[in-house]
């Protein structure tokens, strides 16, 4: 079974519904949906979305969590060539502004409330101060008031059948399938335009990689996995729910990440692997009763996109699982373009290893003026290969500075490849603050802090912490004359921003160090806050 490859993440889908229509594909809840059920509705889906005149190269947007109807409007977008991008749900008014301005989408597929958030009231409200050439239509899940209901547009149809039997032929593995914005190098967020093979090829290959661990030679076995991470990551989109569909894998797909839910799943289900970021793993070992779960079934732990210390790597060991197996990537790079072997040296671990190169990616370390660096030197991180977006989406400044030109990837993590080929994360050159697995850019909390007439100038660092790897602070200037209070500015956060984006502090200074080129010195303020907290200062 493994052997199967296709270009395409909907040819999967086809592929195990053929091999067994009644075999689950997704648990949400209780409600279970077969491989058969899923390759039907993402037809049907497919249909609606043809018959709202969406087609290939158009934009679909979702603002949904990790669920049945984000994977399978991903995969219906996938069948006539539309482009997806999972926005979060916890985006607000000032996220919302910039991303649809620049998606500009024809259709937003949206939960209509979350909580006390009114999803599709905010939407459409961003929808009317933009003042789009475009009208969006809607399609809502929960009370569809002003959008039609999304479990409609999965019935049955045979209209439109030709047009979509074309939609699928029409089609190529280099064209745009899913966009994820992520850090930009003017702080603005980048639109990544993921092709079909980066994502299809990206999940088949790790799917090879999890298959030679977890199951013995000739084993067909169809493998159990979690979905829990958001789409709007590239680990949620591609390496779970891609992978999955890739493997004909059976999902339990939880619509929020807990801990106990995880842990649940896991005793209940036995399932065999669990991916994530270090912070749900430390989370999960802060659980008063986690050694009450049995996780004896439990083959591969994976991890990427923080620094491991030994000291975590050692109890995930001891309480959650024998083997653990840590990746590097990127949205831009790929997902995962490394991977370490179970069974790794935990101190080169935390000493910045990441492993070595998974089939069809390219590295090389290169200086200051692009120069190619021999190993053990560190130097800027450069990745070429099949997982590597070839463009950002509507963007040609930042393919101008995001890749070079014979196409590779400015990852902007500093790093060294061994002799015999390892790499070494060292550190990293753009300003981020990777909150958890989200990634935030300084100048997206620093633009709603100006906007208050008493700031004057702003600067958003990351602060260590145990738990989120990092949490977001920002350092305000007061405008002349004026008094800055904290509380007012955390509260326009909070109405502004995604929850992750809000800063846990605001501290007040007189003045910020400035760059010899006239930008806030982030670098240095960071420091000196480190410093005052290290120092019980602060």
């Amino acid at each position: 079974m493994s052997r199967i490859h296709f270009d395409y993440l909907w040819q999967y889908v086809e592929y195990w519904a053929g091999i067994d229509p009644s075999f689950p594909a997704m648990h949400f809840y209780d409600q279970v949906i077969s491989y058969g059920e899923f390759e039907e509705q993402t037809d049907n889906l497919a249909r609606s979305f043809l018959n709202m005149g969406i087609g290939k190269g158009d934009v679909v947007a979702t603002m949904l969590p990790s669920s049945p109807e984000y994977i399978m409007s991903l995969i219906a977008a996938d069948k006539i060539g539309a482009v997806i991008c999972a926005l979060d749900i916890k985006y607000k008014t000032a996220d919302l502004k910039k991303f649809v301005a620049h998606l500009k989408p024809g259709l937003v597929i949206a939960l209509s409330q979350q909580d006390d958030y009114d999803i599709a009231y905010t939407l459409k409200e961003v929808e009317r101060e933009l003042e789009l050439d475009n009208t969006i239509q809607y399609i809502l899940v929960g009370d569809s008031k002003g959008g039609s209901p999304f479990q409609d547009q999965l019935k049955p149809s045979s209209s439109l059948d030709d047009s979509l039997t074309s939609a699928k032929k029409d089609q190529h593995k280099d064209d745009g399938m899913l966009i994820v914005f992520t850090g930009g190098t003017t702080g603005v967020p980048k639109a990544a335009l993921l092709s079909k093979i980066n994502v299809a090829g990206m999940a088949k290959v790790e799917t090879d990689y999890l298959r030679r661990f977890i199951l013995d030679e000739g084993d067909n076995r169809r493998i159990k996995t979690i979905v829990s991470l958001p789409p709007s990551h590239v680990g949620g989109t591609v390496e779970m729910v891609g992978t999955a569909i890739v493997g004909g894998m059976e999902m339990f797909v939880h619509d929020n990440w807990s801990p106990s839910q995880v842990l649940s799943t896991i005793q209940e289900e036995r399932v065999t692997w669990v991916g994530g970021v270090p912070t749900m793993y430390a989370i999960m070992l802060l659980m008063p009763d986690l050694n009450e779960y049995d996780l004896s079934s439990l083959k591969i732990a994976i991890m990427s996109g923080e620094k491991v210390e030994t000291e975590l790597l050692e109890m995930i060991r001891d309480r959650i699982c024998p083997w653990i197996v840590i990746g590097y990537g990127s949205t831009e790079s790929g997902s995962e373009v490394t991977f370490t072997e179970p069974g790794e040296d935990f101190a080169r671990i935390a000493d910045g290893y990441v492993g070595k190169l998974l089939p069809g990616v390219e590295i090389k370390i290169v200086g200051d003026g692009e120069e190619e660096l021999a190993a053990e030197i560190v130097g800027e991180v450069l990745i070429r290969g099949d997982f590597t977006i070839n463009s950002y989406f509507k963007m040609p400044e930042e393919d101008e500075v995001g890749f070079t030109k014979d196409g590779y990837c400015k990852t902007g993590d500093l790093g060294y490849l061994t002799v015999d080929g390892g790499l070494y994360i060292k550190g990293r050159k753009k300003h981020i603050i990777r909150v958890g697995s989200y990634t935030v850019m300084p100048t997206e909390i620093e633009e709603v802090v100006t906007k208050d007439p008493t700031v004057g100038i702003a600067a958003a660092i990351g602060i260590p912490d145990k738990v989120m790897g990092e949490v977001p602070w920002v350092i305000v200037c007061p405008a002349p004359d004026a008094v800055v209070e904290e509380e007012k500015m955390i509260d326009l956060c909070k109405r502004e921003l995604a929850t992750f984006k809000v800063p846990r502090r605001v501290i007040i200074w007189k003045e910020l160090p400035i760059t010899r080129i006239g930008k806030v010195h982030r670098v240095e303020v960071q420091n000196e806050i480190i410093k005052l907290i290290n120092g019980g200062k602060l």
